[in-house]
């Protein structure tokens, strides 16, 4: 296996694993923005969780179709951390 594979399989599970920790420890409704005036909107859980979980998964399995000396891998990569640091910022802000 090659780096990119390893680091895309790493994403998928960290994914995984922050989805479900998220869905079993977040309230039902979560903040998902807030304005200016500190007004909240909430989502429920299971959309809210189930976005930045796909954007994730598709973007690292992607990842993990690609030669290791194709260029793209470094864009799926990068495509899938948005992804990761929005559920770490999601689970951060409601707990």
């Amino acid at each position: 296996m090659n780096k990119n594979k390893i680091i895309g399989i790493a994403l998928i599970i960290a994914a995984v694993i922050l989805s479900l920790f998220g869905f079993f420890v977040l309230p039902e409704d979560i903040v998902t923005q807030f304005n200016f005036s500190g007004e909240t909107t909430k989502m429920n859980k299971i959309p809210a969780l189930i976005v930045p979980f796909l954007i994730t998964t598709v973007s690292s399995i992607l990842t993990l179709g690609l030669d290791k000396d194709d260029e793209r891998n470094k864009k799926y990569i990068f495509g899938a951390i948005p992804g990761l640091l929005l559920l770490i910022v999601m689970i951060g802000v409601n707990i």
